[in-house]
Parts: structure tokens; C-alpha cells; sequence
């Protein structure tokens, strides 16, 4: 197992999500946010995003838990785990840790805009647009310059067993650590 390449510190991570925080808090100042990350490579995103927002937005949070497996017909996907959210005329921030192909974004889009919400949109730790199989975009995002491989670190890891409590967002080659692959 080789050891892992840093790509962003905690401190760049934290300094980032700052200016994403206000940003955010510039465009929905006055009224009622909620925050649902989609587990579990959200979580630390979600927790560190929610404590930066200032008393001028009000902000609560839920999670989901959003799951995709190969069919017959391309991918099934299926909401697994969702605790009561209610975002009827609420503006709906998803969080999602690696925004890549689309598809569970946009399943909990069509999912979440049955109750009404003001608005959805997504945010983004890590956005990979390039990978997208849906037309679908983050509304925000905190870094898209990201180099191949496995993202592990900061809440992340290919497998959730290994490297997921690393401080810093680091990269490693497919194949380098067994356990993970």
C-alpha cells in the first residue's frame, strides 16, 4: 500500500468552504435553507458547512442515503434511507461529496420536488462534469481540479472502510491499497 497523495489540506478545504458558506449565505440571506446530504461522503462536508453559516440563514439539515446498482435496463437507483425531510416552499441545498455521473442527483431532484420545495440545487465537495451521463449541473462547488484516482480523506473513500478519517482530501491509484479497491 503506497501512501496517500494529498491534493487539498484541511486547511485548504476549510478556507474553501468558507468562501462557498458566503457565497451561499449572499444568495439565500433571509430565508429558510436546509442541507441534505446524501450519505456518507457527505458528512463531514454537510457538518463543516452548516457550523461556517452565519444567523442570517437559517439553516437545518437532513440526510439521505441514495443507492445505485447495475439492471436490466442501466442503473436502478433507489432511496434507501431518508429521515422525515419536509422542504415544502424550503430551498433545498444536496451536498454530495464527488458529483460525477448525475444520476443519484438527479433521481433525489425528481424525488424532493414532489413536496414543493422554493428551490433545488446542488453542491458539490468535488464536481467532475466531465463524467456527467445526465444534463445536470452544481449550482456550486468547492473543487473541480482534482487529479484520477481514488479520492479518500475527509469523509471519503472507495470502499468507506479505509482512510475515510484522514483531515486532508488525498488521492490514490486504483489498485494501490487491496483493501480498498
Amino acid at each position: 500500500m503506497s501512501t496517500p497523495r494529498v491534493v487539498y489540506t484541511a486547511d485548504q478545504i476549510h478556507r474553501r468552504l468558507e468562501e462557498l458558506v458566503t457565497e451561499i449565505s449572499s444568495d439565500y440571506e433571509g430565508k429558510e435553507l436546509i442541507l441534505v446530504g446524501i450519505l456518507k461522503g457527505s458528512a463531514f462536508f454537510l457538518v463543516d458547512m452548516s457550523r461556517l453559516f452565519k444567523p442570517s440563514v437559517s439553516v437545518d439539515f437532513e440526510f439521505v442515503d441514495v443507492t445505485t446498482a447495475a439492471g436490466d435496463r442501466g442503473e436502478v437507483v433507489s432511496l434507501t434511507f431518508a429521515t422525515r425531510i419536509n422542504v415544502k416552499d424550503r430551498h433545498v441545498l444536496i451536498l454530495k461529496d464527488v458529483f460525477h455521473s448525475g444520476v443519484t442527483e438527479n433521481y433525489l431532484i425528481t424525488h424532493l420536488s414532489q413536496q414543493k420545495p422554493a428551490s433545488i440545487e446542488v453542491v458539490a465537495l468535488v464536481d467532475k462534469p466531465q463524467l456527467r451521463s445526465v444534463n445536470l449541473s452544481s449550482r456550486y462547488a468547492a473543487f473541480t481540479d482534482v487529479p484520477e484516482g481514488y479520492l479518500i480523506g475527509y469523509g471519503l473513500g472507495p470502499s468507506r472502510s479505509h482512510h475515510t478519517n484522514l483531515p486532508d482530501l488525498c488521492v490514490i491509484a486504483p489498485g494501490e491499497d487491496s483493501a480498498t479497491s
